[in-house]
């Protein structure tokens, strides 16, 4: 088929089209369209040790009444990138001190939070009900509900967050809204909630399982699993097109990842495996555990998951 030239078109022709509005499908300027995924973030890691002595120093000059939270985003390494840890994703390192309290508030995206150090008296309310934390817990605060989190204890408790704003930012669905009372006192206390699940249990299925998915059907939006690797056993993925963040908690591990090469990874360090990134994860302890982040639910959801088998 001969292309169509641009040239043949009568003077003015195209400058009359951006004037109403219109681009012709046939003389695009980019190709919007490509035969596999060309994913704009990159693969990225971030270390645990790196961001506890920055939140350190930052207590220094950051208070919860100064700002809505004390935290430090894993912001993605690509130009004019400000916010994002991946396509729809984001995550963050959090620190509350003994005695403080991270104000209540409730927003569209959905969030998860996994714990890596909290001593006694650490815990999260969620629609008024107080769920405790330790170390190793994953707990759930979807869409809409009032979370705050508090640290009664005598140690920091430090833990990251995981969000979906990017992708509601690119829906254009986002509400916020902050606690009326601010700090919204418990009206229950649900050591065993549904939105708690224990860094214990999930060890103990791990070690018998090797790997998991962990509840968060209350999300709708991301997906979690958990991955225990015995020292040398590897795995390997292939190119996907979901974005998936791991956080390591516990041993250590070693991956390698288009597009980044091998990496070490120890306990509270951070990797993301942007969409179209193949990979595999060994590990390099007696024991190590991963936890799995990833926006699966949504491209499940949509269809895509599976479109590159057809």
């Amino acid at each position: 088929m001969t292309p169509l030239s641009a040239s043949a078109a009568p003077q003015g022709y195209f400058e009359q089209l951006a004037e109403q509005g219109l681009s012709p499908g046939w003389a695009k300027k980019k190709p919007q369209m490509w035969p596999q995924p060309r994913p704009r973030y990159v693969p990225a890691v971030w270390r645990y040790a790196d961001a506890r002595a920055a939140l350190d120093q930052a207590c220094e000059f950051v208070s919860p009444e100064q700002a809505e939270r004390r935290n430090l985003i894993m912001v993605n390494p690509v130009p004019d990138n400000l916010y994002p840890t991946c396509q729809n994703l984001v995550a963050a390192y959090q620190l509350v001190l003994p005695g403080e309290t991270a104000r209540s508030h409730r927003h569209s995206p959905n969030a998860l939070r996994l714990i890596l150090d909290a001593g006694g008296e650490t815990f999260t309310i969620v629609n008024g009900v107080k769920i405790d934390v330790a170390e190793g817990d994953v707990v759930l605060t979807p869409s809409w509900h009032w979370h705050g989190h508090s640290n009664f204890g005598n140690e920091p408790a430090f833990w990251i967050d995981f969000l979906d704003v990017p992708l509601v930012q690119n829906l254009d669905c986002m509400f916020f809204e902050d606690h009326p009372s601010r700090n919204e006192q418990p009206t229950a206390h649900a050591p065993d909630s549904p939105m708690r699940n224990k860094g214990t249990d999930i060890s103990a299925r791990l070690r018998t399982d090797g790997s998991l998915p962990i509840e968060s059907s209350a999300l709708n939006t991301i997906g979690l699993h958990g991955v225990g690797l015995k020292q040398g056993e590897r795995l390997s993925y292939e190119k996907r097109v979901e974005n998936n963040i791991y956080a390591v908690t516990a041993g250590d591990v070693r991956m390698n990842v288009e597009g980044l090469g091998v990496v070490d990874l120890c306990r509270g360090d951070v990797i993301v495996v942007p969409t179209w990134n193949a990979y595999s994860i060994e590990g390099r302890s007696a024991w190590a555990q991963l936890i799995r982040v990833t926006d699966e639910p949504v491209m499940r959801a949509l269809g895509f998951v599976d479109v590159t088998r057809l």
